[in-house]
């Protein structure tokens, strides 16, 4: 079998530059702890962005479910607590609906219009 797929490099180098040869499976979980490394500190940012934005406290009931999915988080290392999961979840899911946000708030400037005109002619400006 050749090293290389469709004239591309190789997907695992044969040998390193210490001149040992790589065991394939290695080099596998050294890329997957790698990536898996990084994603805490992305996510990291994407929650401090969320959390630096304003400092709202907001009380809610949850399903036993999302509340599990929230420690679950935790307890990987994701979050430092369930605050700071919540945070991000809430503003992911704010991102993932910005068509329908955008709708609504459409619909919210028709109503407003609309109220400004009703109030102009129940009491008009003298």
């Amino acid at each position: 079998m050749s090293d290389q797929t469709s004239g591309n490099a190789p997907l695992v180098p044969q040998t390193p530059p210490s001149g040992k040869p790589n065991d394939p499976l290695e080099d596998i979980a050294s890329t997957l702890r790698d990536l898996f490394n990084r994603v805490p500190e992305t996510v990291n940012k994407a929650v401090e962005k969320a959390l630096n934005v304003k400092d709202t406290t907001v009380v809610m009931r949850l399903s036993d479910d999302a509340s599990e999915k929230l420690d679950l988080l935790v307890q990987a290392g994701v979050f430092k607590n369930r605050t700071e999961a919540s945070a991000f979840l809430i503003e992911e899911g704010i991102k993932a609906q910005a068509p329908l946000f955008q709708r609504i708030q459409d619909k919210m400037t028709e109503i407003e219009k609309l109220r400004s005109e009703l109030r102009n002619t129940v009491a008009p400006a003298a």
